[in-house]
């Protein structure tokens, strides 16, 4: 579907400097021949899709773009007292201030309805360019980021070279978890307590298969497989604590790593090896618990921001996904594909992980299988899980080998953290 970015005629000139970010994009993997430039009749930005257009106006950088219409209104290099912030916020979810300087770091803040939210950057870093970062939240919008991403690659876009997509951990932001000045509470962040999961072996990982019912575990542990997830999607299934029971104890007599889905009560009761949480099961959980009991931790994500955000709890792995459309659960985020996918990785390899490794073991997910499972292992992530592949198979063992070889063939090594690295701004838990 073809989206055309229409550029005011007041900045005009900009249409290089989105061109240059569209052509970055490209050399990365991603489809551009979608987009279109063109000029504005408006004193805003318009992005026009078949069924939809999106308007941004924008102050700084000498103009105040038309503010009366816009979806989006970006605040740049703002100094604005934080009860007039809030007021603001709270009239209006289309307010996003870039830049915003407190102290020794600058603030992007913006509205969604589940609340504000915010990313942090060292004020040590570069002031960002306000037509370069407009620029690029254009181009990402058009790129179909959802707006939570466009500002964390958009931000980090603005600390390195021109002709550079941003890849490494030091240049991107923090996204607060807990400050009571922005009115920002996940609800499971510690300020007091250090949350730390034990860490796992890339290479120990492999196939990992996610499963619904206990039989399932016992055949494939019976096949080798060393990882594996037991995932009950209902609740109030009869036999729930009993499957979750069981899991463990296979898990334990195979000397496997059996995760248990969502349910970290019965987990923590039976004493499961790990658990697997989504984003939205990491608010009902007591990650303070899982932590002091030592299980290990998974947990999903979808794109930039909820990486971001959630290796600041110091999870034992990191899922990425969905990779390709799936029928097997309601996914709150589109496919991802197989560019995000590798963007997301070289990323993750950035990242410090235990004292001595840099990256954290890394799951992806979504529709894999014997067809695409080649390009998705290409992309770096350190194991494949599977569903369907293995569930509807006529011959799971068959399955099970085909993966086992493709994995074996090029098995992931933990990278070695050098002696000096850059060491992400510290997390503020303003009151």
């Amino acid at each position: 579907m073809t989206v055309k970015i229409l550029i005011p005629t007041q900045i005009v000139e900009l249409t290089g400097e989105i061109q240059h970010c569209l052509l970055i994009a490209k050399q990365q993997g991603f489809a551009i021949n979608h987009v279109e430039l063109g000029v504005s009749p408006t004193p805003y930005f318009s992005l026009v899709e078949e069924d939809s257009t999106t308007n941004i106006g924008f102050n700084g950088g000498g103009f105040e773009l038309n503010r009366s219409v816009e979806d989006f209104v970006l605040e740049y290099n703002q100094t604005i007292p934080f009860d007039v912030l809030l007021e603001r916020l709270s009239s209006s979810e289309q307010s996003i201030f870039v830049s915003l300087k407190d102290t020794d770091r600058r603030l992007d803040i913006w509205s969604t309805p589940d609340g504000n939210r915010a990313i942090q950057t060292s004020s040590k870093l570069n002031d960002v360019d306000t037509y370069r970062h407009i620029s690029w939240f254009v181009t990402l919008l058009a790129l179909d980021f959802p707006i939570e991403d466009v500002l964390v690659i958009a931000n980090a876009a603005s600390n390195v070279p021109r002709e550079t997509w941003p890849n490494s951990f030091d240049v991107f932001p923090v996204p607060i978890l807990e400050d009571k000045r922005l009115g920002i509470h996940v609800g499971w962040a510690h300020s007091n307590n250090l949350l730390t999961f034990p860490s796992l072996i890339k290479s120990s990982l492999g196939l990992y298969p996610v499963v619904d019912d206990v039989g399932w575990i016992e055949t494939l542990l019976k096949l080798g497989v060393k990882t594996i997830q037991l995932r009950i999607k209902n609740p109030n299934q009869a036999d729930l604590e009993e499957q979750v029971k069981q899991a463990i104890c296979l898990g334990q007599k195979y000397q496997a790593q059996v995760f248990i889905n969502d349910y970290w009560k019965l987990a923590l009761k039976h004493q499961a090896f790990g658990v697997h949480l989504g984003q939205e099961d990491i608010e009902e959980s007591n990650l303070l618990q899982l932590s002091e009991a030592g299980i290990r931790l998974g947990l999903s994500t979808h794109g930039y921001y909820e990486l971001l955000r959630i290796i600041q709890i110091n999870p034992s792995y990191i899922a990425l996904g969905h990779i390709f459309p799936t029928t097997t659960k309601q996914m709150p985020s589109k496919p991802q594909g197989l560019v995000r996918l590798g963007l997301y990785q070289q990323l993750i390899d950035t990242i410090p992980y235990s004292q001595t490794t840099l990256g954290y073991p890394t799951v992806a997910i979504g529709g894999i299988d014997q067809h695409t499972a080649p390009e998705v292992w290409d992309c770096g992530v350190s194991s494949l899980a599977v569903v369907r592949a293995i569930t509807l198979a006529d011959s799971p063992k068959d399955v099970v080998n085909f993966f086992d070889d493709l994995i074996n063939k090029n098995p992931r090594q933990e990278i070695q953290k050098p002696t000096f690295v850059h060491q992400p701004l510290e997390i503020s838990h303003a009151e």
